[in-house]
């Protein structure tokens, strides 16, 4: 999955400033350049994944659910919120005891890992993105 968001990234030009891969789904903070929709950017990650999974699986057929959900997050002060439930996920389902366990996050960047060792860890790194703060925005 990585390396499918990876090359959709560099292809179609979309930031990516958290995530998190779940044995059974995923989530992911993205700001698309315009003309870009969520919804091309989405079918682009899932199809490339898609043909990865398969031809290691040696299999065919869909891998993915066809529908997404997305939100907007408007403000930078809607933006803490849901980058703190991405990096909970894994906890929260059991799948670790502590954020910093659960290799498939970006959390161990938001807690001080440079880029270079995430990548080398597991093959993501997030776009780092100065968020200017919104005093006037409301919650």
């Amino acid at each position: 999955m990585a390396i499918a968001v990876t090359r959709m990234r560099q292809k179609q030009r979309f930031t990516l400033t958290a995530w998190v891969f779940l044995p059974d789904h995923w989530h992911a903070i993205i700001y698309l350049p315009h003309p870009l929709s969520i919804s091309q950017a989405m079918s682009a990650i899932k199809v490339s994944s898609m043909v990865a999974v398969n031809h290691g699986r040696r299999e065919k057929g869909e891998l993915w659910q066809e529908r997404f959900f997305d939100h907007a997050l408007r403000t930078v002060k809607k933006y803490g919120k849901p980058v703190e439930y991405i990096h909970r996920n894994p906890v929260k389902r059991g799948l670790a005891e502590r954020l910093e366990d659960w290799k498939w996050s970006s959390f161990p960047e938001y807690a001080g890992v440079d880029a270079a060792e995430q990548q080398s860890r597991c093959g993501l790194a997030i776009d780092r993105v100065r968020l200017a703060a919104d005093e006037n925005a409301k919650t």
